[in-house]
């Protein structure tokens, strides 16, 4: 309990310190780069300040992932080991090394939340310095207090989870695009599938759509991870096994795991039922990268990538919903485009406030309260055999509330989408489309 607290009061305070900044005159006087220098040094000081009073005066010790999986694997690669053939890990075939650097430096867990402090301050900058490029100063400024003050983005970076990582490599491929950069874009996203978790591959479809030369960027991403992969096999290797691994495990927040108890009211076995959400979720996404597709087919190449905000958080959300497994925590990747999207469609700063005060506070607690109240690894419906309605009730409520902000997301990213690419205006420049692209949600709703 006391964990869920600290994560409600990290969410609260934080996101009031953003809504006070937004107020603040100061935010349209500053230069762009003294912009940058203050937005950065505040994400920096929230996400120091905090680990030193948590894991320096506190003592505490980094709970989730990194006990249990990356300082083993860590250890493992720094003993001289391969990976997948000398151990097990979920995690792609380069972070057990990279996290065996980080061990060197400093024998301990939390090194994995200092490093992913500070990777998540370069996020910030790279999603606020393509952000700029498209949107103009004073959108981007905005979905930049928003995100350095996100509570969702602190704990997840107190945690010490590699999802900032796939955050700010996603970001750097965004404003390679945004810079007519494809090969170096593609390259990035190679680096990402290589050194952190398969799901960093759930973007390229975007990223390829809203690349102007897209032949450039596939090549970049496809033949630098599939020399890496190859490697690791003719070591003797299986670079497949995290996809082996990772098939039958679930987590709470989504609507699968909602549905569950339905699902299995006709006898089906679980594990027919786990295919068929995964063949669901496929499907889901395969159907929205056809949409995007269809819907910026006739945009001149120039004018993808400021769709890419959009088509981000529109595939995050949709993922977030319909996948078995989605933690919270995988928020973090598309945080940034997500914020964008919800900065253009509420016109009220007091809306969006609290549309965003309340997502991270979800985001932030809804697996503490699935493992506070001991539903952690368990379908709904066998949950609710062991524990009763009452227990699992208050974590039911919270999932709806996630999954609908979830579905708002969606929905005004899809809005955005469809305004943009319906208008013709013969606009050719990148920062006027993708200014539209965003602020046509609120000028819609008046």
């Amino acid at each position: 309990m006391t964990a869920i607290a600290f994560k409600v009061f990290v969410a609260v305070a934080c996101g009031l310190l953003g809504a006070r900044l937004l107020k603040s005159p100061a935010l349209d006087g500053w230069s762009d780069r003294g912009f940058i220098w203050r937005i950065a040094a505040l994400q920096l000081a929230l996400g120091l300040g905090l680990f030193a009073a948590l894991y320096v005066l506190g003592n505490a010790q980094i709970t989730s992932d990194v006990p249990a999986y990356y300082l083993p694997a860590a250890r493992s690669a720094l003993s001289g080991k391969l990976a997948y053939r000398d151990f097990s890990t979920s995690y792609s075939p380069l972070f057990p090394y990279l996290g065996a650097c980080l061990v060197a430096l400093w024998n301990s867990g939390k090194v994995f939340a200092l490093f992913a402090i500070l990777v998540g301050v370069v996020a910030l900058l790279l999603w606020h310095l393509a952000a700029h490029a498209c949107f103009g100063r004073e959108l981007a400024r905005r979905a930049s207090v928003l995100y350095a003050t996100s509570g969702h983005v602190l704990v997840q970076s107190l945690l010490g989870t590699n999802q900032i990582w796939i955050a700010c490599l996603l970001g750097a491929s965004v404003l390679l695009l945004v810079r007519g950069r494809e090969l170096g874009s593609g390259v990035t996203q190679a680096l990402a599938l290589c050194a952190t978790k398969f799901l960093a591959v759930l973007f390229w479809p975007m990223l390829w759509i809203g690349a102007a030369r897209r032949g450039r960027w596939l090549g970049g991403a496809a033949l630098l991870s599939g020399l890496c992969f190859a490697l690791f096999a003719a070591c003797g290797a299986d670079p497949l096994e995290p996809l082996h691994a990772e098939g039958d495990l679930i987590s709470s927040g989504n609507l699968p795991y909602l549905l569950g108890p339905v699902t299995l009211l006709g006898g089906a076995s679980r594990q027919l039922v786990l295919r068929l959400f995964d063949g669901a979720t496929i499907a889901a996404l395969s159907i929205v990268a056809a949409w995007i597709y269809w819907r910026t087919r006739a945009l001149p190449p120039l004018r993808r990538p400021p769709t890419l905000f959009a088509a981000i958080g529109l595939v995050a959300a949709v993922f977030l919903i319909a996948s078995k497994k989605s933690f919270t925590g995988y928020a973090i990747f598309a945080l940034y485009p997500m914020i964008t999207v919800a900065v253009g469609a509420f016109a009220r700063t007091g809306a969006l406030v609290g549309f965003l005060l309340v997502l991270n506070v979800l985001l932030a607690v809804e697996p503490s309260v699935w493992f506070y109240l001991h539903g952690e690894g368990l379908g709904l419906d066998e949950w609710m055999r062991r524990s009763g309605l009452a227990r699992v009730g208050p974590l039911v409520v919270l999932d709806l509330a996630l999954i609908a902000c979830y579905l708002l997301i969606a929905g005004q990213s899809v809005r955005a989408l469809a305004r943009v690419t319906a208008e013709d205006g013969g606009r050719q420049s990148r920062c006027s489309s993708a200014a539209e692209l965003v602020r046509s949600v609120s000028v819609g709703q008046g």
